[in-house]
């Protein structure tokens, strides 16, 4: 990830501490541990060759990476989605694969013609033909599908209107929701089924979101309200974006690290104890997605963060079992 990307010489002078939590998550949290809290762990890509002997299996084809992935992670933060629209049908080949995990979860990136090519006006079709793919990833399982929609960092408070009315319109938010539940099962079930099984979360990027505590109260108060959760991206170049924001009982952390540089560790150390707290204060769901810069090193890193997150949240996560030989794997963007 390019974003907020800064050379680790550089990175003994970040402040990697994370911020107190804004007033807006005692309001969401109610202050007692639901009865079971879901955390997910998972990195962007299943497809790297250089995982076979370490991650996968030695003699593993491509054809089973997804399958092997999904035995080692219970999450992915599903880039290929933002390239393209894809059918039910053509997504559905990827959720047969993880079949045999039924706690896995596709975290779906939004398309990019719709998040970063002009206005999100008039973008209501685009996204039901994006909604109604999604359908694929379920399976028969009936899988949550968790969506991020990532704006660039030159969509700004100035455009906030044109954002929260594409929110509110999206299948699965506020009366949609209603609407979707309600929609008989022979007129348009199967979508129906997709909106009441989305999870909405919004990364912003641009600086004047966080620079005056007006604008971020407000913008995440109107999430609140939509039921639309935020993605918090932990990256050294950009601390602003490391938000603590909790609009919503669900979140994704975006975690970039450094190649193991020992601040990894320690980031990681410190975000196993921010979830504890989260989860015990009444969290339902955490995606944990971890972008190492060199993927090469995050079989390793995964391990120990299934060990640090599950022991510091109580909270099962599927540890991943390397093979005797190899690394890799590369981001998807």
């Amino acid at each position: 990830m390019d974003f907020g990307y800064i050379p680790e010489s550089m990175l003994a002078e970040v402040d990697f501490g994370l911020p107190a939590d804004p007033s807006i998550n005692a309001l969401v949290l109610d202050g007692k541990r639901v009865a079971s809290p879901q955390l997910f762990l998972g990195t962007t890509r299943w497809t790297q060759a250089d995982w076979v002997g370490n991650l996968y299996p030695a003699r593993a084809k491509p054809a089973d990476f997804l399958r092997y992935y999904s035995e080692q992670f219970n999450c992915i933060e599903l880039n290929a989605t933002h390239y393209k629209i894809y059918d039910a049908e053509t997504l559905s080949k990827w959720g047969a694969m993880v079949a045999g995990t039924p706690e896995f979860q596709f975290c779906a990136k939004l398309y990019q013609g719709i998040s970063h090519r002009g206005t999100l006006k008039g973008k209501e079709a685009m996204t039901r033909e994006f909604v109604a793919g999604l359908k694929g990833l379920m399976g028969p399982r009936g899988a949550a599908v968790p969506v991020f929609i990532q704006l660039s960092e030159n969509f700004g408070p100035a455009r906030q209107v044109e954002l929260l009315e594409y929110l509110s319109a999206l299948p699965g938010v506020g009366q949609g929701l209603e609407a979707a539940r309600a929609e008989p099962a022979a007129a348009g079930g199967n979508l129906a089924l997709v909106n009441s099984r989305m999870r909405w979360l919004v990364e912003l990027r641009h600086p004047d979101w966080f620079n005056k505590p007006s604008v971020t109260g407000h913008v995440f108060s109107a999430f609140n309200k939509l039921g639309i959760g935020a993605v918090i991206t932990d990256v050294a170049g950009r601390r602003d974006v490391c938000h603590m924001q909790l609009p919503a009982k669900h979140t994704m952390i975006r975690f970039v690290g450094n190649q193991l540089h020992a601040t990894d560790y320690q980031r990681l150390e410190a975000w196993a104890q921010r979830l504890a707290n989260w989860f015990d204060a009444g969290l339902e769901q955490a995606y944990f997605i971890l972008h190492m810069g060199d993927d090469a090193v995050v079989p390793a890193f995964a391990v120990e963060a299934a060990r640090i997150l599950s022991s510091a949240t109580g909270i099962h996560l599927p540890t991943p079992v390397l093979h005797e030989s190899g690394p890799s794997q590369g981001s998807l963007f």
